[in-house]
């Protein structure tokens, strides 16, 4: 992906682009007949030749047509090649961020990435559109316009053009110092994007502390921020584009003038001087249309360094060349001396080894911060640790295609997403193709079915986003069910059931190790009623096993395990009270 460039995608595009430079061209030359055919006219007419005007008007009449008609189809396909371009850029943008580790996302901040696979892609069609439509026929009118100038009146052209270099070095100026403004705020709108997702995502906990107050001052920080950004761009362009009116608005008047003189003393014709008048109109929009052209060259080069910024990106996980699909057959789990770290300076593991047999329910417990979740979060290769291997039935993970392996690892985890759809397609999201009979099967396990089946709509209920309409027990539950319906080998709860009663976890979990008898079943969880359903229980500190056995062996022992119980139930007894 990092190899690629703007340039490869209009090149795949480039029959669209020739067809648009060409009508554009075409159109152009069209336009550019008129105002000799109109000098032509106005000598015959001044001749007393009237019987050559209309010789001369219909022509006139019929290129302006073609120009129009000619015109549309430009814009036709110079629209639908920069579109097809941005489609073909959002797509890899958005394929490419599926690609990217979880690490980068601890990282990135949402809003900007929001911002570049939207907002910049639209800057960047933009200016592909005017590219090849605008500056051609900008450059091509400006040749051909000073071709026939020079051909009546050297002196004339002279006057006519005297003003307009300065038209250029005036949008010189603006783009020298818009672009540096427009980065900054680029960047802000960005932030500002990304405040209000955070904000929209977590309404119901800044409504719980009352914190609208702090984020409102921070919202407002960073519109403020924006609003002089764009206030200054804006005086940019007030002291910029009426001066370039103006000087506009001067050849022409400078034509009139001198041409006037040298019609009267017989060195310009009446007609000469309406085609030279007409031309001196026609280079004028070139100039004009090149600084517009700067302005989006400006734009448009930020957008792409902004877009490509994202592309070039390396996946921190990458699928090996040689990756074969993994097959489980018996689901066993083994870690051999792990070593992770997020930022490569604080180890959260630190050599952990240890084997989960096939078919085996294991609970990995520990404080808080010991990194039971990371552990687990490396089956999956949702990160790749520094050292040391995971293998799953003897396989390293690292040999194996990625896809494979997360059909046959199913995590439930502890930040559960439910998207704003049905309820059925949020079970069945991981296996669109299930029937309704296997997502009411799901949904039993999940001890959901009778919840969805009391509701009006039933499993055609739309929730809202991130769940909002279902309790946290309920979001866990449908999350254990979507897991359950993909049927994978391997499943990995991380304390996926903190908001489901004693009674009803034992249920689930009796449920789920019927359904998936001679499985493997990771359980990371903090409370003492599931931890006694384990075979065996693997105890984490500080990023390392300290312990290993059964719920009465541990106990036994008065060692980590003990402690960690004694800890729970002074916090359960606290809460309590």
């Amino acid at each position: 992906m990092s190899g690629k460039s703007l340039k490869a995608y209009v090149a795949k595009r480039w029959k669209l682009a020739a067809a648009a430079v060409a009508l554009a061209l075409a159109g152009s030359a069209a336009g550019m007949t008129t105002p000799y055919l109109a000098g032509n006219a106005i000598n015959a007419l001044v001749s007393g030749q009237s019987g050559l005007v209309l010789a001369y008007a219909l022509p006139i009449i019929a290129l302006i047509l073609v120009q129009g008609v000619l015109g549309y189809f430009t814009n036709v396909l110079a629209q639908y090649m920069a579109q097809s371009v941005a489609f073909d850029l959002r797509n890899d943008v958005y394929a490419h961020l599926q690609e990217l580790s979880l690490g980068f996302y601890r990282r990135v901040d949402t809003g900007q990435l929001v911002a570049r696979a939207t907002s910049d892609i639209d800057v960047i069609s933009r200016f592909l559109r005017n590219a090849f439509t605008g500056l051609t026929s900008a450059v091509f009118t400006l040749s051909v316009a000073l071709y026939f100038m020079l051909s009546k009146s050297p002196l004339l052209t002279a006057y006519a053009v005297a003003p307009l270099p300065l038209v250029f070095l005036l949008v010189r100026r603006f783009a020298r110092r818009a672009r540096p403004l427009f980065e900054q705020s680029r960047e802000v709108y960005g932030r500002m994007t990304s405040h209000v997702t955070e904000v929209a995502s977590g309404l119901k906990v800044v409504r719980a502390l009352n914190a609208f107050q702090p984020l409102w001052e921070r919202f407002k920080a960073i519109n403020d921020e924006l609003l002089n950004l764009n206030l200054r761009l804006a005086w940019l362009r007030a002291s910029t584009w009426p001066l370039v009116g103006f000087l506009s608005s001067l050849s022409a008047l400078i034509v009139f003038w001198a041409g006037g003189g040298l019609v009267a003393r017989g060195l310009l014709d009446v007609g000469g001087l309406v085609s030279m008048s007409m031309y001196a109109g026609m280079i004028t929009w070139p100039f004009i249309m090149l600084g517009f052209f700067t302005v989006d060259y400006m734009y448009a080069t930020t957008a792409t360094r902004r877009v490509f910024e994202v592309l070039s990106i390396e996946p921190e996980v990458k699928e090996a060349p040689d990756a074969v699909p993994l097959v489980v057959e018996r689901g066993e789990v083994e870690l051999r001396d792990v070593w992770f770290s997020y930022d490569g300076k604080r180890w959260v593991l630190k050599g952990v080894s240890f084997k989960v047999k096939p078919g085996e329910v294991v609970a990995i417990v520990g404080p808080a911060g010991s990194g039971k979740s990371t552990l687990v979060q490396l089956i999956p290769r949702f990160y790749d640790p520094q050292r040391g291997q995971i293998l799953i039935d003897g396989v390293d993970i690292k040999k194996v295609k990625l896809d494979s392996l997360r059909r046959q690892v199913g995590i439930v985890h502890q930040d559960i997403y439910i998207f704003p759809d049905t309820i059925r397609n949020n079970i069945a999201y991981g296996k669109p193709d299930a029937t309704q009979e296997e997502v009411e099967r799901a949904a039993k396990l999940a001890m959901l079915h009778d919840f969805i089946a009391s509701l009006p709509q039933g499993y055609d209920t739309v929730v809202g986003e991130r769940g909002v309409t279902l309790s946290g027990g309920q979001r866990q539950r449908l999350a254990i069910a979507r897991t359950l319906l993909i049927d994978p080998k391997i499943v990995i709860l991380d304390d996926s059931m903190s908001n489901v009663d004693a009674e009803t976890e034992r249920a689930i979990y009796e449920a789920i190790t019927k359904h998936f008898k001679g499985k493997t079943l990771i359980i990371i969880t903090q409370r003492p009623s599931t931890m006694r359903l384990a075979d065996r229980i693997i105890v984490i500190e500080d990023g390392r096993v300290v312990e290993e056995g059964r719920h009465e062996e541990l106990l036994a022992k008065g060692g980590a395990y003990a402690r960690l119980l004694g800890v729970l139930a002074a916090e359960a007894a606290a809460e309590v009270r």
